[in-house]
């Protein structure tokens, strides 16, 4: 993390390689931490690596490509931080409280823009609160006398409420994964380009989930059921955490607006900075001082960064491998074949995301799919083919299959959580919200190529 703070503002070989040396042997000590998701692109690194070095590759692509590395995986563990902080923080919890106390009739969006705006602040650690406050809340309404029908139908909504807000966030979110590969996959592209659409079109999702959550629960409406409430003001607590997600975020783009770091240099330099004075503020208010709270703080963020190691290894994967793999593929005639099989810059795009859907149906992660087809549509050079196309193409294809694939960590999460399992919490319960939300994305897609508007 120190050093891509430093290459932010100082290029050095030498800090490229120590710090990569750094992350091999972080990883090397978590190995325990590494899950299939994890092991499937480092292994694929490793492999490319092998192939690479007997073909003299100048040094200078080695620099690129460990460059990347260094700053994905700071980025993983930098963000982390930022979870640390807004974990221990009384307004998260008071904010939870208040999306999960919500009547049936409110519940579905409360829960689906709760998901959202957690995902953005904490990711996991928000999806796993408010799945924990929702189970909490299940199990604490035993006086219902409902019949176990009605308790799964309750479950399943709430969880597909909560997840599906969780996977909203790779649309716009300026802390989320997805944009921070695109615009390191793409970089003659930026955040205002895709941002904005994606933060809309997040709406009409949100909409398309709330119709499937009213088909689920019509049966159940007229029984009457005794309707929960939330705790008294916690209301406040949702309020602030728009304001927390506000602040930062318009933090980032302004910084990037008015120097010149990138729209990732100015988010790796900012998040710390925040998370340690969101920290020391929460710490105000703590029962033991300010000193002890933060050095809990602390110990609690030094004892999560190993447990990340699983995240860490992907995101640094995800910046090495396109790289490498890149000035190894016989690009003119991957060119001769595109031409040849006639796909245009429409079957291009709507294929990136095809490829991320099925490679983490596979159990690929789609940060490793979306950096290595992303780079390889990039160096097509098809034309009408634009960098903004292939980034909504990575979103689209990311968005959909966030709650789809039991592969994929949000699924493994939830899983643990609720207590059911992966595969039928994705494929069955939300196969098809999420081919309907692919639908909608490719549809737009292919509209706006077909104009000329992208």
């Amino acid at each position: 993390m120190a050093a891509a703070l430093v290459l932010v503002f100082v290029p050095s070989a030498t800090l490229i390689w120590v710090a990569s040396a750094l992350i091999v042997v972080f990883l090397g000590l978590n190995l325990r931490q590494f899950s299939i998701g994890t092991w499937v692109p480092v292994i694929l690194s490793l492999a490319v690596l092998v192939v690479a070095l007997p073909r003299g590759l100048p040094v200078e692509l080695y620099l690129e490509a460990c460059g990347r590395m260094i700053f994905l995986a700071a980025l993983m563990a930098v963000l982390n931080t930022l979870r640390t902080a807004a974990a221990r923080a009384p307004e998260v919890a008071r904010a939870g409280q208040f999306l999960v106390g919500q009547p049936a009739s409110r519940r579905y969006v409360a829960l689906t823009m709760g998901g959202h705006l957690f995902g953005v602040l904490i990711n996991f650690g928000g999806l796993a609160l408010l799945l924990d406050l929702a189970m909490r809340s299940l199990k604490a309404r035993t006086d219902d006398s409902l019949p176990p029908e009605l308790q799964e139908v309750r479950l399943r909504r709430m969880t597909l409420a909560i997840m599906r807000g969780f996977g909203l966030i790779s649309l716009w979110s300026p802390l989320g994964f997805a944009a921070n590969v695109v615009l390191i996959t793409l970089p003659g592209l930026s955040y205002a380009q895709f941002g904005p659409l994606g933060f809309a079109v997040s709406f009409v999702f949100v909409a398309i989930g709330w119709g499937f959550d009213r088909m689920a629960g019509r049966r159940y409406r007229q029984l009457g059921l005794p309707a929960p409430h939330p705790p008294a003001r916690s209301w406040v607590g949702a309020a602030m955490l728009v304001g927390h997600v506000a602040a930062l975020g318009g933090s980032v783009v302004l910084l990037h607006e008015v120097t010149t770091l990138s729209f990732q240099q100015a988010l790796i330099v900012l998040v710390p900075a925040y998370a340690i004075g969101w920290t020391l503020w929460s710490a105000r208010s703590g029962p033991n001082g300010i000193r002890v709270n933060v050095r809990a703080a602390l110990q609690e963020a030094w004892e999560r960064q190993s447990r990340t190691a699983g995240e860490v290894g992907i995101f640094a994967a995800a910046g090495f491998l396109p790289v490498v793999l890149l000035a190894l593929l016989p690009m003119d005639a991957l060119q001769g074949a595109v031409a040849g099989l006639g796909l245009g810059p429409v079957a291009l795009a709507i294929g990136t995301s095809l490829a991320i859907i099925v490679g983490a149906l596979l159990g690929v992660n789609p940060i490793v799919v979306a950096s290595v087809t992303g780079a390889v549509a990039l160096e097509l050079n098809v034309p009408g083919l634009s960098q903004l196309a292939i980034a909504l193409g990575i979103i689209g294809g990311w968005t959909t299959v966030i709650g789809l694939s039991p592969f994929m960590t949000t699924l493994v999460f939830c899983s643990g959580i609720v207590e059911r399992p992966a595969w039928l919490i994705g494929p069955v319960w939300n196969s098809a919200y999420s081919l309907t939300i692919f639908a909608v994305w490719s549809a737009m897609l292919i509209t706006l190529m077909l104009t000329g508007a992208v």
